[in-house]
């Protein structure tokens, strides 16, 4: 909800307000928290903030407004682990005309009835470089079941550094609270991120608030009251995107100042606005008009003939063919697509506008697409707000159908993204009929398939052949993981990883992307198997041997990014002279809502065992409610696949 101030009132500012009421007094230590000794809520804490607040209200100083930000917290430390809790780095931001400033630092320790304060002679003041400081300082006295508590004052002229509060961290907080007193002059969009709850959303109205020196009259402030309580420490596991989207916090970004002077600033933008401005812009409009430089410079036989996929796989091909990528990402600067095209080489957005100006010089209909890198965290979409994207591709729409396409790597096919550029949705940019979202959907067909022939000689070594055959992004991995070290060093770390011998090796179309990679070896394994009595697990080189979902509770989702499948068969010829005692039992479970399933299947025939599992995770994405089914789910593949074959000497 916003409030805004009649006109006859911009001119107007602060005065005064009322205090929000404080839940601590500063020094002062309740028996239960000196009695507490484990997190109850989360008995692996080193440490829990027992209360946490800040308080940022609008103020007049001799020559400007500036935010400020009082910030309190009280932490329990548990233990040394977490002692570098009580290492405390306020970051300060300043430009050639001014900076932002901390005051009022005040910290002590407690350790029983004891206290020690923190000495100023130990606050220090780091420069970071030319634009941020750390102000630091270290809480004295530090003890296991040590209670810190320390406070400080961050006074901002930058009207653009009040961005919100971080509820979560990795450190679980009982009660963290936020208020806000913010002038009507000041219009903030703000969005709750993450996944916990407020126990605390308040919003009103505070009348004649806001007042400037040597002006008259006054105006209205809305006052904000935002708490969580019990939240949980966030941990970082498998399966992610970046963290910043799903640590709670409450973000504000100015969207409207409305000067003392009576002049209005808009800062956030509709999309219909910002279509416009990217169409005359340097970096980005003015380059996707060298459609005529592209068509002067792509073979002629791109310009006639039916404008299918194979002809555009072609473009596709050539683009990435004649670039080599510098390893630079570039979105919104040094973007210059004839010098990149004439050089050879260019950053991530010249080579894809290269692609699109080469696609609508051949008659295709192709856009430019913004989007966030998984490491970068989600372009919200309730607004533009055009850092959130860092990253440019190209989509293309052929006979019906869409493909998003990234020509940087060389080994990367036709309508597939890089792994990192896998991250839910990206913006078109249609400057005729206007941008809109698409959503980015991974290729499914990413399947590895293992086929093993061994035999058992009369040593229990093992000898045979293994061949593998890799679809999708198990192609493109392996490919990579191929080209980028010589032959020599590659098969060594595979013995070295699997604990073969390597005898032959050859692979199969690992230049040709559009085709399956495949790879063949003939090897040994060699084992100290007891001659009389063989135990051997049939999971030879495809084995589980790790849960990557470790939490006892995960609060955000699961992200594979994509689906995959891995097939593995295996037969194995038992040496004469020996008998099959025992093998283990067949066995199939799935997870819910199609999420994927195993089969393991093994059987004897004759003095052979036939042995096939079948591992297939169905989706990119699991919601955290289906975290414990895949949990689960890797903690019964993994004790299917601690199963062993029993051979007796005859």
């Amino acid at each position: 909800m916003k409030y805004l101030i009649p006109f006859f009132l911009l001119c107007i500012s602060f005065n005064g307000f009322a205090q929000a009421k404080e839940e601590y007094t500063f020094g002062k230590i309740s028996q239960k928290d000196y009695e507490l000794t484990i997190y109850e809520r989360d008995s692996t804490a080193n440490a829990v903030y027992l209360y946490e607040k800040g308080k940022t209200t609008f103020i007049q100083t001799t020559n400007s407004i500036v935010i400020s930000t009082k910030y309190y917290a009280k932490i329990k430390i548990f233990n040394k682990e977490a002692f570098d809790v009580a290492t405390i780095e306020i970051p300060i931001y300043n430009n050639n005309s001014t900076s932002e400033k901390v005051k009022d630092i005040k910290a002590v320790t407690h350790n029983g009835m004891q206290k020690m304060y923190l000495s100023k002679d130990n606050i220090f003041t780091d420069k970071i470089n030319d634009n941020w400081s750390n102000v630091k300082f270290t809480m004295p006295n530090l003890k296991e079941n040590s209670i810190i508590e320390y406070e400080y004052t961050l006074e901002s002229p930058f009207k653009f550094n009040f961005t919100g509060w971080d509820f979560q961290t990795d450190i679980p907080k009982i009660k963290s609270e936020f208020y806000a007193l913010i002038p009507g002059n000041y219009v903030y969009n703000r969005r709750l991120m993450g996944f916990q709850q407020l126990s605390k959303n308040e919003s009103k109205i505070k009348k004649r608030c806001f007042s400037i020196s040597g002006m008259t009259g006054e105006a209205d402030c809305e006052e904000l009251i935002y708490a969580m309580e019990n939240i949980p420490a966030f941990i970082e596991e498998d399966f992610m995107t970046s963290k910043s989207n799903y640590l709670s916090a409450l973000k504000f970004e100015l969207s409207e100042f409305r000067g003392f002077d009576g002049i209005n600033h808009q800062y956030t933008e509709t999309w219909k606005s910002v279509d416009k401005e990217f169409k005359g812009d340097k970096n980005i409009g003015r380059q996707l008009r060298k459609v005529d430089y592209l068509e002067k410079r792509i073979p002629e036989s791109f310009l006639t003939g039916v404008n299918n996929l194979d002809k555009a796989k072609e473009i596709y091909a050539f683009i990435k063919a004649h670039f080599t990528w510098n390893n630079k990402i570039r979105l919104f600067k040094d973007v210059k697509v004839k010098d990149a095209f004439n050089n050879k080489m260019g950053n991530s957005t010249e080579i894809n506008i290269a692609l699109i100006n080469a696609l609508n010089a051949a008659g295709y209909d192709a856009e430019i697409a913004l989007l966030s890198r998984r490491s970068y965290g989600l372009p919200t979409k309730l607004y533009p707000v055009m850092t959130d994207f860092n990253y440019a591709i190209a989509k293309v729409t052929i006979d019906g159908e869409s493909y998003l396409l990234d020509a940087t790597r060389k080994t990367m096919p036709f309508g597939m993204l890089p792994f990192n550029l896998l991250n839910s949705y990206a913006r078109v940019m249609n400057f005729k009929k206007g941008s809109y979202w698409v959503d980015i959907k991974p290729n499914k067909n990413n399947r590895v398939l293992m086929t093993m022939d061994l035999k058992i000689d009369e040593n229990g070594d093992f000898n045979g052949s293994i061949k593998k055959s890799y679809s999708g992004y198990r192609a493109f991995d392996k490919r990579i993981e191929i080209i980028e070290s010589s032959e020599d060093d590659y098969l060594e770390e595979i013995e070295n990883d699997d604990k073969i011998i390597v005898n032959q090796y050859e692979n199969l179309n690992l230049d040709g992307e559009e085709n399956n990679l495949k790879e063949e070896f003939n090897i040994t394994i060699e084992s100290n198997l007891n001659k009389n009595l063989m135990i051997i697990n049939p999971f030879i080189l495809s084995k589980i041997s790790k849960n990557p979902f470790q939490l006892k509770e995960r609060t955000y989702p699961i992200d594979f990014g994509y689906p995959r499948t891995f097939i593995y068969s295996l037969r194995l010829q038992t040496p004469e002279g020996y008998s099959i005692k025992s093998l283990p039992k067949s066995t199939a479970f799935k997870l819910p809502n199609t999420g994927g399933n195993y089969i393991f299947s093994i059987q004897q025939k004759a003095n052979d065992i036939i042995m096939m599992y079948k591992f297939v995770i169905g989706k990119s994405y699991f919601v955290p409610e289906e975290y414990p089914y895949l949990k689960e789910f890797y903690a019964q593949i993994i004790k299917t696949q601690n199963s062993l074959i029993t051979l007796e000497k005859i």
